[in-house]
């Protein structure tokens, strides 16, 4: 159901930027979770590093789409800037 979140990005990306700011935030969460309530059902260590490992990795396409959100927006209002000075 989460993802149904991030198709508002795939429709206007500049707008919904919001989005993405809210899976990175997600992916944060996961790694106090999976600490905590592995600890609390006795998960293994070490299957909580994996756990911990979804937000880290998670992390990374988030990064890259923030990244290109912010050029796009940038782009977008240097243009707006050139067209207002045209007029």
């Amino acid at each position: 159901m989460i993802a149904v979140a991030f198709i508002g990005p795939y429709v206007d990306l500049v707008r919904n930027k919001w989005v993405v700011t809210f899976g990175l935030i997600a992916c944060a969460a996961v790694i106090p979770l999976a600490l905590i309530a592995g600890y609390l059902r006795s998960i293994p260590i070490a299957w909580r590093m994996i756990d911990c490992s979804f937000g880290v990795f998670g992390c990374i396409p988030l990064l890259l789409c923030r990244r290109a959100i912010t050029a796009i927006e940038g782009q977008s209002i240097a243009e707006s800037g050139e067209d207002k000075s045209k007029q």
